[in-house]
Order: C-alpha cells, then structure tokens, then sequence
C-alpha cells in the first residue's frame, strides 16, 4: 500500500497521497500509448500516440522499462510484460551486435542512426537492466552485463573518476567532450545497480562521481554548476554560447540540474559505506544547489515557473519553461524535506505542485505539457510532443514510498506490505 501519511498530516500541502496516485495512475495510463507491436516503445505525440516521424530512441526504451517496472512492483498496474517488452528491444533492436554497446536511435525499420555512441544512452540501459534484474526477468541479466561491460570498458575513466561522454560508432574514437550530463545519470543508474546487486564499484563510482562534480566543481563556482568540459576536465564556460537552447548541451547553468543533483547526492547519501570518505560535505551541497535553483530559476522573469537555464550572472537565457525541471524541484523540496525536516522545503513542494497543478498538467489531452513558453503557454520549440513519463511520473511516486538511495530500493522496500 502506497502511503504519504506525513504529507497528509503535515498541513502545509495540498499535494498529498490521493493527487499524487490519481496523477501515477493516469501517466501510466498515457505511457502505454508509447508500446509498439514487437519494437519497443515510440515517441509519443501530444496525444499519447507514438510519431512515427520521430526515430526510435534508446534512452525512452531504457526510461519507459524502468517506469513500467516500478510500476509492477508496487501493484500500480500489471505491467511486468511491458518490461520484457522493452529488454526484448534493446537486445534485439538497439545492441550493437557487431561492435557492442546500444545505438542511441534507430529509424522504425531498424536502421542506427547517427555516428555517436553515448554514455547518457547506456547509463539508461544500465538502470533499466537493473530494474529488470529486480524483477527476475530473463533478458535482463545478459543487458545489464553487456551495458556495464561497455561502461567499464569505454566511459569509465579512471584518472579523473568521471565518465567520458561518446564514441563513434566503432568504439575506435573518442570525443574530446566531457559532459556533467551523463556522469550525473551514472550517478543515478550507479545507485540503482548497487542497491539491486550489491556490486561495490557501482557505489564507489557514483560516491566519485558526486564528490568531483559537485564537491569540487559546483562548490568551487558558488553552485553554478557548470555542464560542460574538455578531456581534462577543463571548465568550458563558453560552449553552446551560439546555439544556447540545444536539446541536450545548453549554454550556461541548467536550473534543472541544480535541483537534480541536490537530490541525488542526498539519497546517495543514505547508501553510505563503512570505507566510504567522509560525506559530510552532502547536506550543505545539497542546499546550496537548491537554493541557487530557486534564487536564480523560480519567478525570475516576471511569469510563475521555471527558466531553462541561465547564463555565470545568473541572467536568463533560455527562458522556455520544461516540466522536468518542475519535476525535479519537488523531488528535491521533497527529499530536502524528509532529510532536513525543515518546513521551508515542504512549501516549496506544495507551492511548486501547485505551479504543476495550474499550468503542466494537461487536463484535455493528458500527461505534462513537455515545454511552456514565457507566458505558460504550451510551446513545442525545443521537445516536441511528449515522449516519455519518466520525470513526471518519479515526481508523483517518490513522496508515496520510503525514501531510499534509487527508486528501485524504495520500490523493493514497499514488496509485500
């Protein structure tokens, strides 16, 4: 039984157990729109029906496993054969027979596209094959060993504890670019594979990751994490300067990130090891990310929600609103909330859910709206349509379930009760 009994008693939010399940339910309900007969899962359109103009995306298989596979451990829907469904394409689809790894896009015939391979797509892989091996589900080991493998073998670095962003195809060259993007992701998958097989380079990395990045990086620059690097690791403050509103690598500070990191480093926290050095230096982190997310993202243009990012001023550059971001403000109210006990956290939650309530929710066609324009308006300029529930539906579920190191150990954690 999923509870937020704590939420409901609390008297300062509106956004308790019954919004959250009614809001789960209902994502559930729009991504089972995104399965295709023997293919995985599609992009999806406003509607919830897969564009077959859009390629089929690795990481949307990878992030629609792991919702469906949540969502059958905690009873929400019978949804374990969607799970199979989903590791059924990735090995059959998406792994890269030839040179190993999985191809980040393929068209609907089943043809690679693009010349890259990412470690932002095989973080996914790795969380969702964990999710599977949670369940017990037959492919899931066989992914999961082939995805780790590639990690350890390609985009684990071990002279800077960090992950290298891509490859060609071949695994023959490798991309001078360092990215924050998918060493946060692997901080994330990392935490799921440790607490699903008990595997201790998984909590190592992700323990070296979090300290880099934000105990050195972050800290250094007063919260204004930076996103992007060269080789050495090498703050690039410049990049994307010409092209600011790119899908993935923007220009600046990504407001969503601050917010995202906050909470990950938290949970991460509570999977604390005897021979771990210390973390003490989380919880301030934690807040200090956050609250340079608030200060400089939240209402800082004359309009409720939050800018995408914003430049080393803290002046908005792109001032499009993501319903990821919003996503990831509440799971960090939220965590700072139950770890902190604060109450300041807990209005920002409700007030934040509130902003959700008013303005991403899309009450005629269902799901988030994906991107808002300045005055809240739906707007498709960066995310077309709306391709998965994965932010959105980890939003609604993570304050129902006891908080954990990753989502699978909160899931786990709930079986039987």
């Amino acid at each position: 039984m999923l509870t937020s009994n704590e939420l409901d008693s609390s008297g300062l939010t509106s956004y308790g157990e019954k919004f959250l399940l009614a809001q789960a339910n209902a994502l559930l309900e729009f991504g089972e729109g995104s399965v295709m007969p023997g293919a995985g899962f599609g992009y999806m359109d406003l509607h919830g029906v897969v564009d077959l103009s859009m390629p089929r995306q690795v990481y949307i298989q990878a992030r629609m496993i792991e919702i469906f596979g949540l969502a059958d451990i905690l009873k929400l829907s019978d949804t374990k054969h969607l799970v199979t469904h989903g590791l059924r394409a990735l090995k059959n689809n998406f792994h890269d027979k030839e040179h190993g790894g999985f191809f980040s896009a393929i068209t609907l015939q089943g043809v690679p596209i693009g010349e890259n391979k990412l470690a932002y797509d095989h973080d996914f892989v790795i969380l969702a094959s964990a999710t599977g091996l949670a369940m017990k589900d037959p492919l899931a080991q066989e992914i999961f060993s082939e995805a780790t493998g590639i990690m350890d073998k390609y985009y684990w670095d071990e002279e800077f504890n960090m992950v290298r962003d891509q490859w060609d195809l071949s695994f023959k060259h490798l991309d001078s670019y360092r990215g924050i993007n998918a060493s946060m992701h692997a901080v994330e998958s990392f935490t799921a594979a440790f607490d699903v097989t008990g595997d201790m380079r998984f909590h190592d990395r992700a323990v070296s990751i979090a300290t880099r990045a934000i105990n050195q990086f972050a800290r250094s620059n007063n919260w204004f994490l930076p996103e992007h690097f060269s080789e050495n690791w090498e703050i690039l403050t410049e990049f994307n300067a010409d092209n600011p509103a790119d899908q993935f690598k923007p220009y600046g500070v990504t407001i969503g990130h601050l917010f995202e990191w906050s909470r990950l480093i938290l949970q991460l926290q509570l999977q604390k090891q005897p021979h771990d050095p210390s973390l003490e230096w989380v919880i301030e982190s934690a807040k200090g990310l956050y609250q340079t997310g608030k200060t400089h993202g939240w209402n800082v243009d004359g309009a409720p929600g939050f800018v995408y990012t914003i430049d080393w001023q803290g002046v908005p550059v792109v001032r499009s609103r993501m319903q990821w971001v919003a996503a990831e403000a509440v799971m960090a109210a939220y965590t700072l909330w139950k770890i902190t006990g604060e109450s300041k956290y807990l209005k920002d939650y409700d007030m934040w859910w509130a902003y959700i309530d008013e303005h991403v929710l899309d009450k005629q066609l269902g799901s988030w709206h994906h991107e808002l324009d300045t005055n809240n308006q739906p707007s498709e300029s960066m995310w077309p349509g709306k391709p998965d529930i994965y932010h959105s539906f980890n939003a609604c579920i993570m304050p129902l379930l006891p908080l954990k190191s990753s989502f699978i150990a909160s899931a786990l954690s709930m079986r039987g009760k």
